[in-house]
């Protein structure tokens, strides 16, 4: 079985900043153009949001370039997806990745 990578998925979204994981060099113009700027780390890039209702329009920018939500503990990015589609900032469904081991994951429509 061959597992390849994620092309990028929202690695962190709990609090003022949004934090991607970019694979993909491809990606990286459109990732530019929403705001985001890389990191010291490579493939990682931030963007700064003021409040919840620009952090759901990042998020929708984000699905609509078929960019998953990592899964996980304590608010992660598909928690907080689903949070503001509960306050009706968002609507639809989206991706959500979840790992299942070294290297290998789980794409859900949720």
């Amino acid at each position: 079985m061959i597992i390849e990578p994620l092309k990028a998925f929202v690695e962190k979204a709990d609090e003022d900043v949004v934090r991607l994981n970019v694979a993909d060099r491809g990606l990286v113009a459109a990732i530019k153009t929403l705001g985001f700027v890389a990191t010291l780390e490579p493939g990682i890039f931030t963007l700064r949001v003021a409040d919840d209702a620009e952090k759901a329009k990042v998020f929708e920018d984000l699905r609509s370039l078929g960019v998953p939500f990592s899964n996980g503990k304590e608010w992660c990015p598909a928690e907080v997806f689903e949070y503001l589609r509960d306050l009706n900032l968002l609507s639809g469904t989206f991706v959500r990745v979840s790992w299942t081991g070294s290297g290998a994951y789980r794409l859900v429509d949720v």
